[in-house]
């Protein structure tokens, strides 16, 4: 999760990794902790400077990914806060989370062949995204928002989606890390159509197949951007609030 002026996501590592960054240390961290824990405490089971663990919960709480509570102080001093980490936390994907490892070997092979073999690898690739949407969302039906559900899949998938702040719908969600950045770099056209119909999919399996998508790849240091309007409401409304995520 480091900041970088590269237009892009970042290339994601998955937990357990010798090279995993920081940040994702201390999310695994608070993963395996049984209740809140304090930034002490926490310093305690990853072995880093407290300034850096202090510095990546700050980012972790920013993202959603952690939660904050504030605890009064004993006696005199400052009050002290204890961390916990998030249902969207817990769906950052792990190594051995077997959609995360279907989708990577299946997308890979799938690309491959797209490139060398289609005559329209663009279309072709969001198809098969579309109908591997909709297969990995299957099961995961149920009363929360689509989009919650779509920021969750793609979570699980190694993405690290970050919705706008409700003050600025329009900006849509940011997607930090990739989980197949090298082939996308090296071919697009596929891997970013195959993502874009994975989006696609996946909300038609969620009951909300009228939604549009607009993928943008490398638009921004440190993401690509993700679009969801409802393709029921005339463009000119989607500046209303709630009309874009």
């Amino acid at each position: 999760m480091k900041k970088c002026n590269r237009l892009g996501p970042q290339p994601w590592h998955p937990s357990g990794e010798a090279d995993q960054a920081p940040a994702e240390r201390v999310l695994a961290a608070l993963g395996e902790q049984v209740g809140p824990v304090t930034t002490a405490e926490l310093v305690e089971v990853v072995g880093l400077h407290p300034n850096t663990v202090r510095a990546h919960l700050h980012e972790l709480t920013a993202t959603g990914l952690v939660s904050q509570e504030t605890v009064p102080p004993a006696g005199r001093g400052r009050p002290a806060h204890r961390y916990t980490i998030t249902e969207r936390g817990r769906a950052v994907p792990r190594v051995n989370d077997p959609a995360f490892a279907e989708y990577r070997g299946l997308t890979t092979a799938f690309a491959t062949y797209l490139a060398s073999r289609s005559d329209d690898p663009s279309d072709d690739a969001r198809e098969v995204g579309h109908a591997w949407g909709r297969q990995l969302a299957a099961g995961e039906e149920g009363g929360d928002d689509p989009t919650a559900l779509v920021v969750r899949l793609l979570a699980r998938l190694g993405f690290t989606p970050v919705p706008a702040p409700d003050k600025a719908p329009g900006e849509g969600i940011a997607l930090r890390t990739c989980p197949l950045l090298e082939l996308a770099e090296e071919m697009p056209e596929v891997i970013c159509r195959v993502h874009q119909g994975l989006v696609e999919g996946a909300l038609d399996q969620y009951g909300a197949g009228h939604t549009a998508v607009e993928l943008l790849p490398f638009v921004e240091p440190g993401a690509c951007r993700l679009h969801l309007r409802d393709a029921t409401t005339p463009e000119s409304d989607t500046a209303g609030p709630g009309a874009t995520v």
